[in-house]
């Protein structure tokens, strides 16, 4: 984006590709200018973005009153200015550290999952996208990979500085920030093929005003995309089954937000076709996206959801298919999102923008799989980059896997059958369900089922590796300390003066209970490989599934650590037995193990930082190095060769 420090200059060629009006008196507008020779209205370029606010004493502009992320307005000063002279990475680090609503902001600033359901609809945003209630400009940024140009709007101006300057997007030329309400936007009719908007906290009647009010600038053939609260929000539902509430539930609560009433309110804004999905549990953190009229998308949600609550999970799926069948659930859908098409909608809609007929999304940290389902359950699974930048992690998969499939080893059946397929974000996979079952589905405390998944586990590993593996080698010293640490958050290892027998191999990188599908005694497939790699080492999965074992068991990072690797207990023994013979079996001393316990967070650490995954930006790249500073720092208590007290 020309957007310079002068803060004078803005990229022509993307203001010529609107019509342009003045906010005033709806005349002619130089958009180069900001004036209006009609009616003298001036406009102003400030820190080089075109601003249309009106006259100072006016009206009042958004600016002056605390963020709904939290940040105070001289917080937001602090983050536009240290992105303009540094990077959005170094502004938020700074600005944002020890801040009681980092969290929030972080998410609001880079989580690209709120966007995932482009994966769904993304056919539907073409052309000249009009972006309202930009922000920070995350999702202006994810709508440019997939439209020629965003026009992002903001009534904030600290906000669209940031959107200005973002570092951590390709294509920012696409992207174009402007300093306005959406009742004085300086465009003619038929400016835009997309419109992309936040309806979410407006009353019905202003949703009703703001949709006729977009669908002006809309071309004949044009979509507008908004997601909105759900009638379980828009009726104060938790305020009305508050216990000491005696108010009646208001007549319009009833319908209001139903998917009903959104379609209703649709056509009478003049759109041909509506297609509505439920982002469950909210917008802002949408877990799982489908169409609120897919009935084979709630059974698998309700199925995914209850699957950990075994004889009243058999239970409650029929109640869930019921109240499906019947409508109830057009009163749970929290949050939804509304494709408005004008025109030939045969590119628009979840059914028709693909080939999906009946998908569940889900999003992930850098990809959305889609589960497409049948008559008969799971047909086809698809995966999706979220974002260009993480088209890598796609990549990976499908490379790691297909090397890996030319081979004769038997054990090559239990990898996931995928081809790749390009998309305007990148590299995505769609595969054939796997069989079997999640190994996790039988993890708990009980003993019996603690050894059976860390056998079944460990098992699959050690043929795999045996299989695939290269050499034995030494590692020095220096080789050890640098495949044990991570610079950019400061992870070192202890004090390490001794040589490392191991050896290198390819890695799933993920490979946890819950990617470990199992019939019986027998692994089925081991799928989610989007972690791989050809070589490296063996402990990234073997410590893996030991240490995530622990930590599921016994409910967090501390408790599990201490009880199966430092304990003297049953769990320790079991554990203990297994490593052992993991290491017997391939052929490494079990200090090695021990050494590289924590390696699988290091190696997802490097390859998210080497991808610029959203995870470096946001706390979940300090929840990982802190997993690693915890084992480095009680590495010294573990001895898993130690003889146990008897039983």
């Amino acid at each position: 984006m020309s957007l310079h420090k002068d803060n004078e200059t803005i990229e022509p060629s993307l203001l010529d590709s609107v019509r342009s009006r003045c906010p005033d008196c709806e005349q002619p507008l130089s958009l180069e200018s900001l004036h209006c020779r009609h009616c003298g209205f001036d406009g102003e370029f400030k820190h080089g973005i075109p601003s249309l606010t009106p006259a100072a004493g006016t009206r009042p502009t958004a600016g002056d009153e605390p963020d709904a992320t939290g940040l105070e307005p001289d917080e937001l000063r602090l983050l536009a200015e240290r992105a303009e002279t540094g990077s959005i990475r170094e502004a938020t680090t700074t600005v944002l550290e020890d801040h009681p609503a980092r969290g929030d902001a972080l998410s609001t600033i880079y989580d690209v999952n709120r966007e995932s359901w482009t994966a769904l609809v993304g056919g539907t945003i073409t052309g000249r996208c009009l972006d309202v209630d930009a922000g920070f400009g995350r999702r202006a940024h994810v709508l440019s990979e997939l439209a020629d140009s965003v026009v992002a709007v903001d009534s904030n101006l600290e906000k669209l500085r940031v959107a200005a300057t973002r570092t951590d997007y390709d294509g920012t030329e696409r992207v174009l920030p402007l300093h306005t309400t959406e009742d004085r936007l300086p465009f003619g009719p038929n400016s835009f093929d997309t419109i992309v908007a936040d309806f979410t906290g407006s009353s019905t009647g202003e949703m009703r005003t703001r949709l006729s009010r977009l669908s002006e600038y809309l071309t004949d053939d044009g979509t507008l995309v908004f997601t909105a609260d759900g009638w379980s929000r828009r009726s104060g539902l938790t305020e009305l089954l508050d216990a000491d509430t005696t108010e009646a539930i208001p007549s319009g609560a009833l319908t209001d937000g139903t998917p009903g009433t959104y379609r209703s309110m649709i056509t009478a804004a003049g759109f041909d076709s509506a297609s509505l999905y439920s982002l469950f549990p909210t917008a802002d953190r949408p877990l799982f996206v489908f169409g609120v009229d897919n009935e084979r998308a709630v059974d698998l949600l309700a199925e995914i959801l209850l699957s950990d609550y075994g004889r009243f999970a058999r239970m409650g799926k029929p109640l869930v298919s019921l109240a499906n069948r019947t409508g109830l659930l057009d009163r749970l859908h929290p949050s939804v999102l509304a494709v408005c098409e004008n025109g030939d909608a045969d590119g628009g809609s979840l059914e028709r923008s693909t080939t999906f007929d009946d998908p569940l999304l889900v999003p992930g940290r850098t990809r959305s799989v889609v589960l497409e389902t049948d008559d008969d359950g799971l047909e086809t699974v698809w995966k999706f980059p979220n974002r260009r930048a993480h088209a890598p992690f796609t990549e990976r998969e499908n490379a790691v896997l297909s090397s890996l499939q030319v081979s004769n080893e038997p054990i090559v059946e239990t990898l996931p059958r995928g081809t790749d397929v390009e998309t305007p974000c990148g590299e995505a996979r769609v595969e054939t369900p796997v069989a079997g079952e999640p190994l996790a589905d039988d993890l708990s405390r009980n003993l019996r089922s603690y050894e059976r998944v860390l056998r079944l586990g460990f098992d699959w590993l050690i043929e795999f590796q045996q299989a695939f593996r290269g050499p034995t080698v030494t590692r020095s010293p220096a080789e050890v300390r640098d495949d044990l640490s991570f610079a950019p958050t400061g992870i070192e290892p202890p004090p390490i003066d001794e040589s490392v027998t191991t050896f290198f191999t390819p890695v799933h990188g993920d490979y946890l209970a819950g990617n470990i599908h199992v019939d019986g005694s027998d692994v089925t497939s081991v799928i989610d490989w989007e972690y791989g790699a050809f070589e490296a080492s063996p402990i990234i999965d073997a410590g893996f599934l030991a240490l995530n074992t622990a930590m599921r068991v016994f409910g967090g990072l501390e408790d599990g650590f201490r009880t199966v690797f430092c304990g003297d207990n049953e769990y320790a023994r079991i554990m203990r037995s297994m490593i052992r013979g993991y290491c017997r079996e391939v052929g490494i001393p079990v200090r090695t193990f021990e050494l590289y316990l924590p390696s699988v967070y290091l190696h997802r650490l490097e390859l998210d930082w080497r991808f610029d995954a959203v995870s470096t930006y946001t706390e979940k790249m300090e929840s990982r190095s802190e997993i690693v500073e915890y084992v480095f720092e009680n590495l010294s208590d573990v001895d898993l060769e130690a003889t146990l007290s008897p039983r």
